[in-house]
C-alpha cells in the first residue's frame, strides 16, 4: 500500500478489526510501520535504501515511538495507530555531495570496514565490532518485551 495513505483505518479494514477491539496493541494503540522515512519518487522506503545501515538509528527511531520519547531521533517508525503519517521524504534536491556515478571527475571514497571504524576517536577491532550487531537484536528484543 501507498506510505502516504495507509493510516489505521486502511489497518484495521486490511485485518478485519475495529478500533474497539480487545486486542492489546489496538487498545494501546500501539501500530508500528518502517515507513517513516521515503523517497520521494518512487515511495521507496529508506528502511530498505539507505545506502549505509545505522542500526542505532533503528534503534533510537523505535525508543521513540515505543516509549514517546521525543528526546530520541525521529527515524524509520512511526505508529498509525496515534496518527503520525510519512514526515520524512528524501528528494534529489536534499543530496548535496556529488557521486561518482554523475561524474567522472570525482573519486569515489572507499567504505570502512569494520576493523576501520572508529567510535569516540577510538579504533574499534574487527572482532569487537561484530559483537554490536547481537547487541542491536539483543536491544530491540527488549524494546519489544517491555511493551509486550
Amino acid at each position: 500500500p501507498d506510505p502516504t495513505t495507509y493510516n489505521f483505518e486502511s489497518f484495521l479494514s486490511t485485518y478485519g478489526l475495529t478500533k474497539s477491539s480487545d486486542l492489546k496493541f489496538v487498545k494501546n494503540k500501539m501500530v508500528l510501520r518502517i515507513d517513516l522515512t521515503m523517497g520521494e519518487a518512487t515511495k521507496s522506503l529508506d528502511w530498505y535504501e539507505s545506502r549505509i545501515a545505522k542500526p542505532e538509528w533503528a534503534i533510537e527511531g523505535l525508543a521513540r515511538v515505543v516509549y514517546g520519547d521525543t528526546s530520541k531521533r525521529d527515524k524509520y517508525f512511526r505508529n498509525i495507530a496515534k496518527g503520525e503519517g510519512v514526515d520524512q521524504v528524501l528528494t534529489a534536491a536534499g543530496c548535496t555531495k556529488a557521486l561518482p556515478v554523475c561524474s567522472a571527475l570525482i573519486d569515489p571514497v572507499p567504505i570502512k570496514t569494520l576493523g576501520e571504524v572508529k567510535v569516540g576517536g577510538t579504533e574499534v577491532a574487527a572482532a569487537d565490532a561484530r559483537r554490536v550487531v547481537p547487541l542491536v537484536a539483543l536491544a530491540v528484543a527488549a524494546l519489544w518485551a517491555a511493551v509486550a
